[in-house]
């Protein structure tokens, strides 16, 4: 394989394929600009649209919007009740007219939520009437 990319590098030689004429950088930006056409320049002012002046409003708006779509989200995250409070809520809006089972299960409440619930009514009912 040695032998064969020195029989190649002889037929082919070590110089480089292309070279550049003697001072041809030298003399080449004027060239180019010899053989482009005369072009006037003129400036233009730029009526602005009616979204580029909305624009700001927008992004204004969206941002403001943002912000209190978290605040909203972060203070029902951060809301002090608790699931027996919610079933308790739950619980108190149920009536006889009413499928308790659908209203539960659309409450995201679940079983366990339920029976702590029950517990702990039942736990204070016992103890009111026990006096304690």
């Amino acid at each position: 394989m040695i032998h064969e990319q020195s029989q190649i590098l002889s037929k082919a030689g070590k110089e480089p394929g292309f070279t550049v004429p003697e001072g041809y950088f030298e003399g080449l930006t004027s060239t180019i600009m010899s053989r482009l056409p005369e072009v006037e320049i003129t400036d233009v002012e730029a009526k602005p649209t009616w979204w580029m002046r909305v624009r700001p409003y927008v992004y204004l708006a969206a941002m403001f919007a943002g912000v209190w779509c978290m605040m909203t989200l972060f203070n029902h995250l951060n809301s002090p009740m608790t699931n027996l409070q919610r079933v308790a809520e739950i619980a108190g809006g149920i009536s006889d007219e009413h499928n308790a089972d659908e209203f539960v299960l659309s409450s995201g409440v679940d079983a366990y939520d339920i029976m702590t619930y029950e517990d702990s009514v039942y736990g204070y009912m016992i103890d009111s009437i026990a006096g304690n």
